[in-house]
């Protein structure tokens, strides 16, 4: 009977350790670890609250469109146009404040660009059935001409318009959480919780995952995998501008090229957080810990004098081996 109970026991925690290490996310934790060793070898000053701060204040608007990213992938759809979306919203933000519209309406107005231009992403992949990838390439460059038009191709800066130490401005992206934590890691997280929300909460998530698992079974069932697509859009378009409210009132400046090569970083973070690029599989957590390794290797290049020439090259293959990792440990895993 005793050895019966330990019998018991020993499959139970075996089917839990397997269950652990079963988890997409397992992959990409291992990953980080293993980065963040080399980075602290290097760098003795990698490890350090203030350095780890400083990372998730780096991946906070990266991260927050990385989210809606993940929510459109697993759907099975692609987003190229969010670099320039986040280019648009605070450029029409700080145009509007110079018309003297209120702070609020200004903030509420520049915030609607991106679930419009999310909407219009959505209802020309799903009317049109061109692939997102050519479709949202080609919106893309129409919405960074308009950034580019509002812009007259100039920078726009909050200095000019004195409203610096606003409280919205300050709750946005100047202020800090008991002096310490910068906001827009509190936005980040908070966009986080609520995709996760989406994804692992709501009908809604059941049928991104239906409608990228298998579209045909999930049109079958009932689902309406068009609007599932326009919502992922939308949500998307929301994000990136979201972001790119945070970043104008973080640095305080804004330009019309700002945003250019994040919705490749985007797919890259989600990619490497375990997110499969055909659609039907993918996680918000790997999608935060996927921000994470990429927001690491560039703190880590920084931190160890890498000239900025080939940064972009070393961050291109530290990608992909963190994407082989991944993959190679979860294919493994799964057998």
């Amino acid at each position: 009977m005793i050895k019966s109970t330990k019998n018991i026991e020993r499959g139970t925690g075996k089917k839990i350790v397997q269950n652990i290490f079963r988890r997409t996310e397992t992959g990409v934790v291992i990953a980080l670890i293993l980065i963040g060793v080399v980075i602290s070898i290097l760098s003795p000053h990698f490890l350090s609250l203030s350095n780890f701060v400083n990372i998730l204040r780096q991946a906070s608007v990266l991260g927050i469109m990385t989210m809606g990213i993940t929510l459109l992938m697993i759907s099975g759809e692609f987003d190229l146009s969010i670099g320039s979306t986040f280019a648009v919203a605070p450029i029409v933000f700080v145009d509007l404040m110079f018309r003297e519209f209120p702070i609020g309406l200004a903030l509420l107005l520049s915030l609607l660009i991106g679930p419009l231009f999310g909407f219009i992403n959505g209802f020309l992949v799903t009317r049109t059935r061109v692939h997102s990838f050519i479709i949202t390439v080609g919106t893309m460059m129409i919405y960074r001409g308009v950034a580019l038009v509002i812009s007259g191709g100039w920078p726009k800066s909050l200095d000019m318009l004195g409203v610096s130490d606003h409280f919205i401005i300050r709750a946005l992206g100047q202020g800090r959480i008991y002096g310490f934590v910068p906001t827009p890691i509190i936005w980040f997280i908070t966009s986080i919780i609520m995709c996760w929300i989406v994804l692992s909460k709501t009908t809604h998530g059941f049928k991104i995952f239906a409608t990228g698992g298998n579209i045909e079974a999930a049109k079958i069932s009932g689902v309406n995998t068009d609007m599932v697509k326009i919502i992922n859009f939308m949500i998307v378009g929301f994000l990136a501008a979201f972001a790119g409210i945070i970043s104008l009132t973080y640095l305080g400046t804004s330009s019309p090229t700002m945003g250019s090569g994040y919705e490749l970083e985007a797919i890259a973070a989600t990619v490497v957080g375990g997110t499969a690029l055909v659609g039907g599989a993918g996680s918000i957590i790997g999608a935060f810990l996927g921000t994470l390794i990429l927001a690491e290797i560039r703190n880590g290049l920084v931190l160890n004098m890498v000239d900025v020439y080939y940064q972009q090259a070393a961050m291109g293959a530290v990608i992909i081996i963190a994407v082989i990792i991944n993959a190679q440990v979860f294919r493994r895993l799964r057998r």
